[in-house]
Formats: structure tokens, C-alpha cells, sequence
């Protein structure tokens, strides 16, 4: 006789929520911290988007404070303006600060698809304590409204 399990699965908690955040510059009064205040909203009137001056290579970074097994990262982009900005970011998650950790194993390169304004990209369980936004490239301007972290934490990864 078969036996069925009803197995009910929790969904992943966003461990980025209300963790510090850096970024290479602020421009416009956009401070990293807006991308990680649960204000999931693309419109920069509403106040919850980051934004870098305009730079070569501008970056953005949350500290998840502990090492996790990171399954999705999702990027909700600008809707108003600029929603094209953010093509050929760099997706990166690892423990390593070296250029501000800009070198960290890639999860996901955000796509030239017009009119996209929410990315999801499966990490597949890579382990870090730092995610990345990295927008290759010279003269640009990284603006991140909500970055998302779905991920456990790693209770065995340091003793690896």
C-alpha cells in the first residue's frame, strides 16, 4: 500500500531585508540601505531606489552578516526611468572582500529584455555572506530598487 507524505515546505525568508548595504558612490540622495528596506516599489519619487553617480565599474553590496546557502536573488528594477540601466549587471554572492567583492563566484548577468522590470536568478545554493550588484562598464549608473536574498543559513560551510 502506497503511503503519502503532505509535506508542507517553508518558503526562504529574504535574509538581505534591513542588512547593511554599501555601494561604490551615492548619487541623488540614493543610499545602498534603500535597496534593502523592503520597499519593493520601481518609481524613484517613492524614495526606495539606490542610485551611484555615474562611474566606471559601480557596485552595490549587502553584508547578510553570516554565511548562507543562497537559492534566488531577485532585482526589482526602476519602472520610471532608466529601466535599461541595469542591462549586463553582474550578479555575484561569496565571503571575499577583495575589490569590495567584486570577484565572488557569478550567480546571474542580468539580461537586455526591454520592458523586464523584476529579475529571479537561481543560485542554485552558492554560499556567501556577500551579494553583489556589479555594473561592468564605463560611465554608468547603477540604481537597484529592491534586492532580494532567499536563502538558509550554512550551518556546516566554515568547517569545509
Amino acid at each position: 500500500m502506497p503511503v503519502l507524505f503532505n509535506t508542507l515546505v517553508e518558503p526562504l525568508p529574504n535574509v538581505a531585508l534591513n542588512k547593511q548595504a554599501v555601494q561604490a558612490s551615492v548619487g541623488w540622495n540614493g543610499v545602498p540601505s534603500r535597496a534593502v528596506d523592503g520597499c519593493n516599489s520601481g518609481m524613484w519619487n517613492d524614495g526606495c531606489c539606490s542610485h551611484t553617480l555615474g562611474q566606471q565599474n559601480p557596485w552595490w553590496r549587502v553584508d547578510l552578516l553570516a554565511v548562507y546557502k543562497v537559492t534566488a536573488v531577485t532585482i526589482i528594477n526602476r519602472q520610471d526611468h532608466c529601466s535599461s540601466c541595469l542591462y549586463g549587471a553582474q550578479i555575484l554572492v561569496g565571503n571575499s572582500l577583495v575589490q569590495n567583492g567584486n570577484q565572488n563566484p557569478m550567480c546571474g548577468i542580468i539580461p537586455s529584455f526591454p520592458g523586464t522590470l523584476t529579475y529571479t536568478f537561481q543560485c542554485n545554493e552558492m554560499e556567501g555572506r556577500y551579494i553583489n550588484v556589479l555594473l561592468p562598464g564605463s560611465l554608468q549608473y547603477l540604481m537597484l530598487c529592491e534586492v532580494q536574498v532567499f536563502a538558509s543559513l550554512c550551518q556546516c560551510c566554515a568547517k569545509k
